[in-house]
């Protein structure tokens, strides 16, 4: 009795440990599988996380890039001298966008807790805070530059102003030297008195023997005096004669030495028979000059214009038969 009792107890005591082996398995596979599933929340929270901040850095890099531009756009809408400055720095603006995208894009393909996709989490969030302190240097430098611009279009309104001040003044004192210069001029003119236009033929002594009918008549002496004028310069100065035919045409022949002349009031073109160079001296002078054309003369009434710098100094008329 005492043997089945005890060998009763025995089984009862091995079974008895069974079910404590067992509880303590159940347990720590419930404890593992709990830590488990921890884990792979923990995970999943990790993973939703750094989804979430991508997102919010590509959201944020969006707006500091749209940001940004639009300003850059402003500057260059109202400062057209800076130009190739802004066009510059919407470039390097758009490079850096474009290389945080890049970076981003990589960070999407990393797995959950790498410390690369941290370390590149934390190069872009420093690389956007970057490109708003780049804003703030750039509008200071905007900033700066438009008000040198300013001074700078300043001055030169002042300077341009200046020289035309300066022009205007300088085209006022030419205009007025050129009016005294024109009185000058004019008042230096000579004149003439005892104009004489005689027909001659020559002897055969060699002597002027005057004469009245243009059958006759050889060549033609044309003597005048010029009036003393201290005004004028002294020396030689060139002095035009017109002879006008009875038909109302200046005689001209060019191997003597006609041309034209601009009449100095119209500036008209006035053809002349002959030029002379006296020697003035500011003295009243008796000039002589003469004429012998290559045809006969015509009888009738002829006139004589005597001309200095353009100017009709005098004239008379004298008939041949």
């Amino acid at each position: 009795m005492t043997e089945i009792e005890n060998g009763s107890s025995g089984s009862n005591n091995r079974l008895h440990a069974m079910y404590i082996v067992l509880i303590a398995l159940l347990i720590g596979g419930l404890v593992y599988t709990n830590v488990k599933l921890k884990k792979s929340k923990e995970t999943i929270v990790v993973t939703e996380k750094q989804r979430d901040d991508v997102s919010s850095l590509k959201a944020e890099l969006d707006k500091k890039y749209t940001e940004s531009l639009q300003e850059i756009e402003s500057y260059s809408a109202e400062n057209a001298g800076l130009d190739s400055l802004l066009t510059v720095k919407e470039q390097e603006l758009t490079a850096k966008k474009a290389k945080i995208d890049a970076l981003l894009g990589q960070i999407s393909t990393l797995k959950a807790g790498d410390a690369t996709k941290s370390k590149l989490l934390a190069d872009v969030q420093l690389m956007i805070a970057q490109m708003e302190s780049d804003k703030v240097r750039l509008q200071a430098s905007i900033d700066s530059l438009v008000t040198v611009n300013k001074a700078l279009y300043q001055e030169r309104d002042s300077i341009t102003g200046e020289l035309t001040t300066t022009i205007q003044r300088k085209q006022q004192l030419d205009e007025e030297n050129q009016k005294m210069k024109d009185r000058i001029d004019k008042a230096s003119i000579l004149s003439t008195a005892n104009i004489q236009s005689t027909p001659i033929r020559m002897t055969r002594k060699g002597k002027e023997d005057e004469v009245s009918k243009a059958k006759d008549a050889e060549k033609l002496r044309i003597c005048f005096d010029l009036i003393q004028n201290k005004i004028a310069p002294a020396g030689q100065t060139e002095i035009a004669v017109r002879i006008i035919s009875p038909d109302g045409t200046t005689i001209q022949l060019q191997n003597l030495g006609s041309g034209t002349f601009k009449e100095a009031t119209t500036g008209n073109e006035i053809p002349f028979t002959y030029n002379i160079s006296p020697d003035y001296q500011n003295d009243t002078k008796t000039v002589c000059s003469y004429w012998a054309q290559t045809f006969k003369f015509a009888a009738g009434k002829y006139s004589v214009e005597i001309y200095e710098k353009g100017f009709l100094i005098g004239q008379s008329s004298f008939m041949m038969k």
